[in-house]
């Protein structure tokens, strides 16, 4: 085998290999124990990525924060029956989202606080991030039921021309299709789901032209889905974009290629 074609195959393999990049990752602290914020915090680290937790409860704040550092992931955990975000917080919010397109709805999120030591709560949590590492970032909004547990997640999804979570329902999951990305690894009944009172997440196409493919809810005896975690990716998960040193490594594989078949003719 020449050389060349041999360095050619090598540049692809690394490239294919490629990990993709750690996070920087946004975590939203509402009400409730600060343990659980910290808990997830955690979790997310122990899986690569950087996370920083700002109090949002004063308004204005979570939109400083987006402005004065860079992130490609922001985790709205709603664990509050007020609405704490202002309009600059929602607009700014908004802005970050669009510039992304990444999206997660998740109504059974009470599940980090009052499971947060769960292997399956943690391995879905670290799976939300690991999929939108594979697009551009995004938006991860965990809620409970509407009214009463939905005004900051629901602020935001208006702000984005998405439907907004509705409802209190009690129904059993039993749609979680085991090769969902987000539930890889997952024990799925070991989720807070079903029986605890949680709203329904938003699927089909948007208002603002997204689709939103459920991942875990209820289907009910008219066929329909009752979704409690909808995503902007359906179950395979995103296409993924390449990382910039992958897109280097495979340039330089090409090039190599063209030089080779130059030096045939």
């Amino acid at each position: 085998m020449k050389l060349r074609f041999k360095i050619f195959l090598a540049l692809v393999a690394v490239a294919i290999a490629t990990p993709a990049r750690a996070a920087s990752i946004l975590l939203t602290q509402m009400d409730d124990d600060p343990n659980a914020y910290i808990q997830m915090a955690n979790t997310l680290r122990d899986d690569g990525h950087s996370v920083d937790i700002v109090d949002v409860t004063t308004g204005g704040s979570l939109a400083t924060a987006l402005t004065s550092s860079t992130y490609d992931q922001v985790f709205l955990f709603d664990l509050s029956s007020s609405l704490y975000l202002n309009a600059n917080d929602v607009s700014v919010l908004a802005d970050f989202w669009s510039s992304r397109q990444g999206l997660v709805i998740d109504s059974r999120s009470y599940g980090y606080l009052f499971q947060r030591h769960d292997p399956s709560e943690q391995a879905l949590l670290q799976n939300v991030a690991s999929a939108f590492e594979q697009t551009n970032g995004g938006v991860w909004v965990g809620t409970d039921h509407a009214p009463t547990w939905t005004n900051n997640g629901n602020a935001f999804l208006n702000a984005i021309d998405v439907n907004l979570i509705t409802g209190l329902y009690s129904n059993p999951v039993n749609i979680a299709d085991p090769t969902s990305i987000l539930l890889s690894g997952v024990t799925t009944a070991d989720l807070w789901g079903g029986g605890h009172s949680i709203g329904q997440t938003p699927t089909g196409i948007q208002p603002n032209g997204i689709e939103l493919f459920s991942h875990f809810g209820h289907e009910l005896p008219d066929g329909s889905i009752r979704s409690y975690i909808s995503a902007s990716f359906p179950i395979q998960g995103p296409n993924p974009v390449p990382e910039p040193t992958s897109l280097l490594l495979l340039g330089g594989s090409v090039i190599c290629m063209l030089a080779m078949r130059r030096q045939k003719n």
